[in-house]
């Protein structure tokens, strides 16, 4: 009986409480800023070249704000939070339709690779993951 009375009053707390407790989790969070600076990539592939080498190719939809890319790759699992990225190359925007990057003289292994783009207003875009496997001989 004593149970089923606090179960029952922690029902009627929590459910009087509901909206308050809502309004201060939203308000805690921060607003997400939209500026007109925006980029999306159109397309990011990854192939080999040769024995060792790896072409990273990417192309934005629109460069509105982009200063630079980062090429990353990482030999870890890339959907993992704690997976570490490295900064492979930096480069500067480019106003053309698509940009491209050789890796070369990777280890074997499958190797994961993406592209950031860094806006003007210190905000950044990631590419989607691309991978490929290179076979030790």
């Amino acid at each position: 009986m004593k149970t089923q009375i606090l179960i029952l009053s922690t029902a009627v707390l929590l459910a009087g409480t509901q909206g308050s407790f809502s309004s201060f989790t939203s308000a805690s969070k921060p607003a997400k800023v939209f500026s007109v600076q925006s980029a999306e990539f159109s397309f990011f592939r990854t192939h080999r070249q040769g024995k060792t080498d790896i072409t990273a190719t990417w192309g934005l939809v629109s460069i509105n704000g982009v200063t630079g890319y980062t090429v990353q790759r990482t030999y870890e699992d890339p959907s993992d939070p704690y997976s570490t990225w490295e900064n492979i190359k930096s480069i500067p925007c480019n106003p053309s339709s698509s940009c491209k990057y050789t890796d070369e003289n990777v280890f074997p292994g499958q190797i994961n690779y993406r592209v950031v783009a860094q806006m003007e207003d210190g905000n950044s875009v990631a590419s989607e993951v691309s991978t490929v496997k290179i076979v030790a001989h």
